[in-house]
This record gives structure tokens, C-alpha cells and sequence, in this order.
């Protein structure tokens, strides 16, 4: 008989021979979940790219839009699943970070814009990124097609020369209005000579970056060129629109190279094919009523692809808004999936915003507002982030996971093609409160002008129309209209026609005018909203002038309108639509200073002076702080402008290192301003801010953007 201990001992060994045998089993499972994981690995490594397999076999052709179901690339079919991507608003080192976010979701294409403005700064003066201007860091177009062919996508041109975009006068330099008369966007000579040397300089530098080309390389990523933009829209009903200026376009875009497909785009329901040229392929831009514009859109050409080349997955913003314009979720997916159900190509616009850096954003005006009628104009916001799948930041959204589930299940090609994963997503800061000991007053501001700012004119003379700048004229800022006068109190100033933008009137350096902080401050002098605006003089806080005052006009260029009829495009700035009277006595001879805010005079700025409490009171000033930042990589942060101790910053402009980042305004509905990492640098930044009313010795950012109540919450 066995003693216990034996079979004790038997009873453990088994169960050691057990566990090895449950051991192996989950080391052999183990190395088949290895090896089938790396078959799915070698399997996507094998996967083409999106080049690769549109150019397998050689290229031969480019896209063709003569199939109702699909466009064709090479020969094969092809539905575009695009995004729009401003270079011009989004930091040249977060390029690539976006595309790759674009191509993660599905993408196979990009739609890009040009603005005429920064790539021709001044008449004659072309930048792509090798220029001394303020935004010559995002200028290298070329560089931007070989980082989007890169990232594997195609490209949608839209090269202007008006492009809209809620960007400043729709991307046209305003030099454009230095010359009278100017009719822009016609066969006006004097304009259509300019817009073909700006197309010229363009397609002379990617032409040989197209898909397809008879006469050229081949493999580059431009399968697609706009001429134009929404046309249709720059008219009145259903009068004729000036179609030979589109012709003159067309014919310029191929006589330099342009072998691409060519296409307009509109809304359908509102302009049908107004502004659409020699019947090249029709497009849409639409949010609500899909079914409507897809159906109007296939009334005009029934055998080629539907191509929604504008679906706005949200809105943009204007100063003085009570909401942050949103498209729900719920909305968003019946609107891409009714452009699906009739096997439609779509480009988001925007897929990302990014940012209205400096003084770059535009405006709407009349019913383009979201505002009432009155004022009839109302300035964008410096955030573009539009509510799109991709935030201002960069960062995923609910709408980003749901297009790119609609895609994969859509596009025919999804499993086929490799695609990156998604690029992880840096979290913003909120960099330590900052205490600010410097400041310049209005004179010490106006001590650092140099003469070459200055001008004597008899009558008043808009921004673009001063002598400066080689002869271009001021295109943004402030400008300043300066007389001695001997005033008193109750003595009537009128401006006769309407202010463009905003004014501060400062006599002897003090402001005298009430501040616009808020709607119903659009109704008073200062705005732009009255005509033929009053103020009566009140000198108590000037004192009397013996025997005069220097009495200054500061306006304010607040952007200028990028969408409207013929008429609403006439937009220059400053105080030229009438006289200035002083008791119905029409004012002469005049000093004009301008105040440009440019990066290289911001830096050179000097005279600061120490910042006490009593500095604080109303009127324009210039604050600067230093941002210590310890990081070796600098990361994203905001402004905050809105918090309990934040609101004492009432409205103007913020520089880091030299770079204007975008307007700041009390009147929302905006409240925080983007600042990417990349503006920032290890250790100290320089932080100045030109504030047009308040101002505070401190400084908060934050780690949490603000752009206001949505205005159509989720369902």
C-alpha cells in the first residue's frame, strides 16, 4: 500500500505535467495570433498606396468626368473623398501631422486654395516662401503638393485668383484698389492683366506637379483645376454674369500649362449654372437642402459624377454673435449619406479650419452676416475651426469618427489601399500666468513711426490709396487722420457716409467715444453701422484747447468682405466715403499716419515704459511679457480672454515672437485665441499685445478652447 505522501507527490507532478501542457497550448496560441498578426501586417505592408495603384501600368490619362457613377483616374474608377486644407491657416509644422490625420479618416485628396494676397504682397513682389514678409513661413506652395503627395493624396486646385474663404477680400491683394476705378472680377483690362501675371507666376510653378500632363511629367498630385469661385454668386438674379471673364481665365489656365480637369462650383439652387464657362464640369456647394441642390446639380449634366466640392460640415464665426455656428452630428450624417445615395464624390469644407492669423480674416456683409440687416457688415472671427471633423487644434471629433466610418463603408477602395494609422494627439497647456511690466502709451505708440508712415493730404484718402509701400498702399491695421483743432465742449463732429471699420476719436491722447464692446453699441458713433455718424464734444476729460487740440481719427481696418455682389466688393478702408465736418464746416489738410502692425516694427517697438494701475485707462496701448516655457517642445495653448480676471482685455491683437496670432474680442462669441506650439520656443517668448481700449498687468492661458455656445447642440 502507497503512503499519502506518495500519491501526494504523484498528484503535483501531474499537475505540473497539467500546467505545462495549458502552458504550451497558450504559448503555441501565442505564436499563431504572432504569426497571423504579422500576415495582416505583411499583408497591409503589400497594400498599394494611392498612387501606386491609380499609376500602375504607366499613366496615360488624368481624371474624366464622363460617367455618371464615378470620375475615372488612369483609367480607373474613382470617387473622391477629399478635405480642404489651407496651408495658409495652419502652421507649415503641423502640415503633416493634419494630412496624415486626413488620410487616416479615408481621404485620398485635399482641396487647396491660393490666396493672391500673400503670394503677391505688393505689385510685381512674389512670395513662395523665400520672401521677408510676415507669412513667408507658409508660402512654399510647392513644398505643400510634395508633403500632400507625401501623406498619399490627390489635389483639388483652386488657384483663385478670388477664392473667398472667409479670408481677407476673398484672397485678392488689396493693392488691387490703389488703381481707380477697379472692378474686380471682370473683364475690367486693368484687372484681368494683373490676374493673368498672378496665374502665371502660379501655374508656371506646379504645372509639371499634375497627375497627367501630354506634354509634361507625369505622377504628380493636381488631378483637378477650379476656375473661379461661385461665380454664379457675383450678380444680380438672373442677369447674365460676366461668362467672358471666365473664358479669359480658362483660356489663361491652359494657355500656361493647365492640362488638369477643369470645373466651377456654385450652389445650384441659388445661381443653377450661371457660373459655369463652356460647359466644363459643374460642381456643388451645399450644407441643407441636399437633395435639392444634388437634384438641380444632375438637371444640368445628367451623365457626369456629382462632385460636392463645398459639403459644410459647420459654419464660421462673426465678431458680435451670440453662438458658435455648429451642424450637429445627426445632421451631418443624413447630409454626407444623401451625397453618397447618389454615388456622389465630396470634399469637406473645411475638414480642418485652423486660423485667421493677424489681420487676415474677412467679412460678410447684409443677409451674409447672421446678424440683422444693420450694420450691414460684420468682421469673421481670428478661429476658423468651423466646427469641422478636425478642431483648430488638430484634434478628432465625434464628426471625424463618423466620416470616417461613412467612408470606409462607401468607398470601394477602402480595403484595398493602405492607409496610416491615426497620428496620436498632443494635449494643449495652460502655460503659468504671466505678470506684464511694460507698456506704450498712444504717443509712445506713435513715437515709433517712422517718417515714411506719415503723409499730408488735403482730403481724406482711404488705406489703399496712401503713398506707401512702393505705391501699393496700406493694406492692413490702423490708420489715423490728424488736425489741430480748436474745439469746445458741445461743438458737433459729423463723419459723413459710414466708418470702415472702427474708430476712436482721441483728442491730446485721451479717447473720448464710448468703446464698441457689445451689439447695441453698433448704433453709436465709432461703428461702422450709422451713416452719417454725430458725436458732440464733451472736453472734461481733456481739459480746454488753448489755442487748439490734436484731434485723431484711429480707425481700424476690421477685415474686408470676401463675399457680396459687385458692388459690396468696393471695400476700401478708413474714412473716404465723405467729409469730416466740425459744425457742418467740411475739415481740410489733413496728417495721415499708418499704423501697420508688421512683424519687423512690432519687434523694433522701444521707449516701453514701467506699468502702474493708474496706466490702465481708456484708450489704445501696447503691452509686452515674456512666456517662459521649459519644454523642449513647446506645445499648443490658448488666450484666454474670458475668465474672471481676463476681461479687462477688450479687443485687439496678440504677437508671440514678432507673429500676430489673430484678434481678440470681448464681444465674442470667440473668447480664447489659439497659439500652436510651434509659434513658442524653448525659453523666453515675447508676448505683445496691442490693445485698443483696456488692458491688465496679467495674463492667463488656457488649455481649454472657448468659441461660445453651439448653435445647434446635439440632437
Amino acid at each position: 500500500m502507497k503512503s499519502h505522501a506518495f500519491y501526494s507527490r504523484r498528484s503535483k507532478v501531474r499537475g505540473f505535467m497539467t500546467y505545462l501542457r495549458r502552458r504550451k497550448f497558450k504559448l503555441l496560441l501565442l505564436l499563431l495570433c504572432l504569426t497571423l498578426s504579422h500576415l495582416a501586417w505583411e499583408g497591409m505592408a503589400q497594400q498599394p498606396t494611392v498612387y501606386e495603384y491609380f499609376s500602375s501600368g504607366g499613366i496615360t490619362e488624368g481624371l474624366k468626368a464622363d460617367q455618371r457613377d464615378h470620375f475615372t483616374l488612369n483609367g480607373k474608377p474613382l470617387t473622391i473623398y477629399s478635405g480642404s486644407f489651407h496651408y495658409f491657416r495652419i502652421h507649415p509644422d503641423q502640415w503633416r501631422d493634419r494630412l496624415r490625420k486626413y488620410r487616416a479618416a479615408g481621404l485620398n485628396a485635399v482641396d487647396i486654395y491660393v490666396p493672391w494676397n500673400l503670394h503677391e504682397p505688393k505689385r510685381g513682389e512674389f512670395d513662395f516662401g523665400q520672401g521677408n514678409n510676415d507669412f513667408s513661413m507658409f508660402l512654399d506652395l510647392p513644398r505643400v503638393l510634395e508633403i500632400v503627395q507625401e501623406e498619399d493624396l490627390l489635389v483639388v486646385f483652386r488657384p483663385g485668383p478670388y477664392i473667398c474663404g472667409e479670408w481677407e477680400f476673398g484672397g485678392l491683394p488689396s493693392w488691387l484698389l490703389s488703381e481707380t476705378p477697379m472692378f474686380i472680377r471682370t473683364s475690367h483690362k486693368p484687372y484681368q492683366d494683373r490676374a493673368a501675371i498672378y496665374l502665371h507666376e502660379i501655374i508656371s510653378r506646379v504645372k509639371d506637379m499634375q497627375f497627367y500632363s501630354a506634354s509634361g511629367k507625369t505622377g504628380g498630385p493636381i488631378i483637378a483645376v477650379q476656375i473661379e469661385n461661385e461665380y454664379g454668386n457675383f450678380g444680380y438674379g438672373d442677369f447674365p454674369r460676366d461668362i467672358e471673364h471666365l473664358r479669359f481665365l480658362k483660356k489663361t489656365l491652359e494657355t500656361e500649362g493647365v492640362e488638369s480637369l477643369l470645373f466651377t462650383s456654385d450652389s445650384p439652387n441659388l445661381t443653377k449654372d450661371y457660373g459655369n464657362v463652356d460647359n466644363v464640369l459643374m460642381t456643388a456647394n451645399f450644407k441643407f437642402d441636399s437633395l435639392e441642390n444634388l437634384d438641380n446639380l444632375l438637371s444640368f449634366q445628367p451623365n457626369r459624377p456629382v462632385f460636392v466640392t463645398e459639403f459644410w460640415p459647420g459654419w464660421f464665426d462673426h465678431w458680435f454673435e451670440q453662438v458658435h455656428n455648429t451642424l450637429n452630428l445627426e445632421d451631418f450624417t443624413e447630409i454626407l449619406q444623401n451625397i453618397f445615395l447618389y454615388k456622389g464624390s465630396v470634399n469637406f469644407y473645411m475638414f480642418h479650419g485652423g486660423t485667421n492669423w493677424g489681420f487676415m480674416n474677412g467679412a460678410n456683409v447684409l443677409a451674409g452676416t447672421g446678424l440683422p440687416i444693420f450694420p450691414s457688415y460684420a468682421p469673421d472671427t481670428a478661429s476658423y475651426d468651423y466646427d469641422a471633423p478636425l478642431t483648430e487644434a488638430g484634434h478628432y471629433t465625434p464628426k471625424y469618427d463618423r466620416a470616417a466610418e461613412m467612408i470606409a463603408t462607401n468607398d470601394p477602395l477602402a480595403n484595398v489601399l493602405a492607409k496610416p494609422a491615426r497620428p496620436a494627439i498632443v494635449p494643449p497647456v495652460a502655460y503659468p500666468d504671466i505678470t506684464i511690466t511694460e507698456y506704450l502709451d498712444y504717443a509712445g505708440i506713435l513715437s515709433n513711426l517712422p517718417s515714411t508712415a506719415k503723409q499730408s493730404s488735403k482730403v481724406l484718402l482711404p488705406m489703399e490709396q496712401l503713398d506707401l509701400n512702393d505705391g501699393n498702399g496700406q493694406s492692413y491695421g490702423y490708420i489715423i487722420y490728424r488736425k489741430q483743432l480748436a474745439l469746445k465742449t458741445g461743438d458737433k463732429i459729423k463723419i459723413r457716409g459710414h466708418v470702415r471699420d472702427l474708430l476712436q476719436l482721441i483728442v491730446n491722447g485721451k479717447m473720448v467715444n464710448r468703446p464698441i464692446l457689445e451689439f447695441s453699441d453698433l448704433a453709436f458713433f465709432g461703428s461702422w453701422g450709422p451713416l452719417d455718424s454725430e458725436f458732440e464734444v464733451d472736453l472734461s476729460e481733456v481739459g480746454t484747447c488753448n489755442p487748439s487740440c490734436t484731434v485723431d481719427f484711429m480707425v481700424e481696418n476690421l477685415g474686408r468682405a470676401n463675399y457680396g455682389k459687385p458692388h459690396e466688393l468696393q471695400q476700401n478702408k478708413g474714412l473716404w466715403e465723405g467729409p469730416v465736418l466740425l459744425n457742418n464746416q467740411p475739415l481740410e489738410d489733413w496728417e495721415i499716419m499708418s499704423l501697420e502692425f508688421n512683424s519687423a516694427w512690432v519687434s523694433s517697438l522701444s521707449g516701453w515704459k514701467p506699468l502702474g494701475a493708474e496706466d490702465l485707462t481708456l484708450g489704445p496701448k501696447i503691452f509686452k511679457a515674456n512666456l517662459q516655457v521649459d519644454d523642449d517642445s513647446p506645445q499648443d495653448t490658448y488666450f484666454d480672454f474670458d475668465c474672471p480676471d481676463c476681461q479687462s482685455w477688450k479687443h485687439g491683437s496678440f504677437f508671440v515672437n514678432g507673429f500676430n496670432v489673430g484678434r481678440y474680442f470681448q464681444v465674442g462669441p470667440q473668447k480664447t485665441l489659439y497659439i500652436p506650439g510651434p509659434f513658442l520656443a524653448t525659453g523666453s517668448n515675447e508676448i505683445v499685445i496691442m490693445e485698443n481700449y483696456g488692458g491688465s498687468n496679467k495674463m492667463k492661458f488656457t488649455d481649454v478652447p472657448n468659441y461660445g455656445s453651439p448653435s445647434s447642440p446635439q440632437k
